[in-house]
């Protein structure tokens, strides 16, 4: 797999009558190398068990009153993950907005010097388009609001001139056809072009044809809300990796299946058939954080923020996952 790199954006937040501070963490995935193997003749793993240690380490050399720290999580998701953790130190709360899960930690009068882990376990079940027509939908979400996952935003942009144009052009007599066609185009006219400090989005991957996991996933989410098909981007974490697990990818809302995941970084391999292959399937190694473009409480893309009074505070974020061996079954 090539490395995985980490990006990290400072935000400034002034507070009237006090000085507050703030700093976020972000996601960058760059494109996988070549598949572990998966294939159509390749039995479908339930569960693969995953370990995930997420350490922040603050540093207060100054004077500083109070840290609040919110930090997102992974949480269970039927037919996707089963998730557990612990925390130390315990959270001040544990909360859910907006489909997300969130830690909130608050530090008053902290240490110079003082850390906050989280360790996550994981089972992942393997969710992906040909997991979605054999066991047929897997959520309840019938009745889902799906307009913010049709609309023009920044970074999506989906109802730009060149974009429209190519949607029309690719468009197929059904819905799966036309995503499978969104995904084929993003493929042939996309090269992994390194890691950006910046999100780039949509309509800048279209124009200079390269770019990172964030773009090759946002002009596939753009193609597709084109095309009046519901679509948007996941950040979260994978199991395989050499450097950082941090990731992005995509889910297309499907009628007959309801969100179905589909990795297009991940899918730009040389080959046709494989291609075709990482299209229907796709590894149990995903660990979904968030499908939230814009984040109110961390920021777009980032996977944490802190607010500080007083004096700057720095934070050293160290991400450790690793697979583990699945208990054996009982005998029936």
């Amino acid at each position: 797999m090539s490395p995985t790199r980490l990006r990290k954006v400072g935000l400034i937040v002034p507070v009237i009558g006090l000085v507050c501070l703030s700093a976020s963490g972000a996601r960058r995935g760059p494109r996988p190398g070549a598949p572990v193997g998966p294939g159509p003749q390749r039995p479908a793993n339930p569960e693969n068990p995953a370990e995930l240690q997420l350490n922040y380490t603050f540093l207060t050399p100054g004077k500083t009153s109070m840290v609040k720290f919110t930090v997102l999580l992974p949480k269970t998701i039927a037919a996707r993950q089963e998730i557990s953790a612990e925390y130390s130190p315990q959270p001040s709360k544990i909360f859910n907005r907006n489909g997300s899960r969130y830690a909130e930690f608050v530090f008053r009068k902290p240490k110079k010097r003082f850390r906050v882990t989280v360790k996550i376990k994981a089972e992942l079940s393997r969710y992906d388009l040909s997991t979605a027509r054999r066991k047929g939908r897997q959520d309840n979400d019938k009745d889902l609001n799906l307009e913010p996952f049709l609309k023009h935003e920044k970074r999506i942009e989906k109802d730009d001139d060149q974009i429209r144009k190519i949607a029309n052009a690719i468009k197929a007599q059904t819905k799966i056809d036309t995503v499978r066609q969104a995904y084929m185009y993003v493929l042939d006219n996309m090269e992994y072009g390194g890691f950006k400090e910046k999100d780039l989005g949509a309509l800048d991957a279209l124009k200079n044809k390269k770019g990172d996991c964030s773009e090759y996933t946002a002009l596939f989410v753009a193609l597709c809300r084109a095309d009046d098909i519901p679509a948007r981007v996941v950040y979260g974490y994978t199991s395989d990796y050499k450097d950082t697990p941090k990731h992005a990818w995509a889910e297309v809302y499907l009628k007959k299946y309801g969100w179905v995941p589909f990795d297009p970084t991940r899918g730009d391999q040389d080959n046709r058939f494989i291609r075709d292959i990482l299209f229907h399937t796709l590894e149990p190694i995903y660990i979904y954080l968030a499908d939230i473009h814009t984040d109110q409480l961390v920021g777009k893309g980032n996977y944490y923020k802190y607010w500080y009074w007083g004096d700057e505070v720095k934070v050293k974020e160290s991400v450790k996952i690793k697979k583990t061996s699945a208990p054996p079954r009982n005998p029936r």
